[in-house]
């Protein structure tokens, strides 16, 4: 379908509710189709957490739960090259904040997962450290001829102030905003930094429940737009399927130090296990670690997280 070929709004919506029926569940690694969440449910609560990288159970292995961003983007590959250094190993589940937060609460993991921030969400009271920034990248559809816009553009255009691409610079056709319904009692850093925090997104926006659903649908329609982590977008802006937009000339491939729609990663913990948890850290922390987490992540220094090793939860 040319960029330029118009479709009414009616069409596209009745081919994006074909698309999620029949898109590929990919969030958690499955190859089946997603079963469509019931009214009610808690979006920011993965209904398949499975694991992606599976260790033994020994007493100094460990467990994570929690926001598919940091399971995909950094502890699916730094989980293995932990293993092995012969300290210890990690299981690794997805999911969402809510699923880091219950999988420690619950014991059912030692480290919680949250791609939103800790303080002034259900686990502020728990001992976490900071790991990465997540950078939010603006992507639409390969062939839209945009390059990039301005942050207050952006803002407007998730408030339903602007409504066209021509008002980007683009062909005249309405922009077909893709928005994630994501953690509604969390401050959420995309919904923080465009609405205030408010759920006041476009009445033109078409919500999904998964950040893969935003790229997939996205890279289909060439009137779409989309605001999702970098982590997700890269393997689709390298083959051509996404374009990735500048916002206020910086991009996250390019610009990371300075890129301004970014939020942080945390691990969240019921206890600090110092002999236990310290050589992971360690690892996370060191220079083989911060490599891996610098592939689609902004790496966080030991400094930066106030980590001291064992003694890092200790009262001064």
């Amino acid at each position: 379908m040319p960029y330029t070929h118009r479709m009414d709004r009616r069409t596209f919506l009745t081919l994006v509710g074909a698309a999620l029926l029949t898109a590929p569940w990919r969030e958690q690694g499955g190859a089946s189709a997603a079963p469509l969440p019931l009214p009610g449910d808690d979006i920011c609560r993965s209904p398949r957490a499975l694991p992606i990288f599976v260790a033994s159970t020994g007493a100094r292995d460990l467990s994570y739960q929690g926001t598919h961003i940091l399971a995909y983007g950094v502890l699916k590959d730094l989980a293995p090259a932990f293993a092995a250094t012969g300290r210890g190993r990690l299981a690794v589940a997805g999911g969402g904040c809510d699923d880091g937060v219950a999988g420690v609460k619950r014991r059912l993991a030692d480290f919680g997962g949250l791609c939103c921030p800790v303080k002034g969400s259900p686990a502020a009271r728990l001992p976490h450290l900071l790991v990465a920034h997540d950078m939010k990248a603006v992507v639409a559809h390969g062939d839209n001829p945009v390059t990039g816009l301005s942050f207050a553009q952006l803002k407007a255009v998730a408030r339903g102030k602007i409504l066209d691409w021509r008002d980007l610079g683009g062909a005249a056709r309405p922009i077909a905003q893709v928005v994630r319904r994501h953690c509604p009692d969390y401050v959420e850093p995309v919904r923080a930094a465009l609405l205030d925090n408010r759920p006041d997104w476009s009445g033109k926006a078409l919500f999904v429940d998964t950040d893969e659903q935003i790229v997939d649908l996205v890279s289909r329609f060439p009137a779409g737009l989309g605001v999702v982590s970098w982590v997700f977008a890269r393997p689709l802006v390298e083959a051509g399927k996404l374009r990735l937009l500048a916002l206020d000339g910086l991009k996250p491939d390019r610009d990371r130090t300075r890129y301004p729609l970014s939020g942080p990663l945390s691990l969240i913990f019921r206890t600090w296990q110092a002999e236990r948890m310290t050589p992971f850290f360690d690892f996370l922390y060191g220079a083989t670690g911060r490599a891996i987490v610098a592939r689609d992540l902004i790496p966080v220094s030991r400094e930066d997280a106030a980590y001291r090793g064992a003694s890092t939860f200790d009262r001064a």
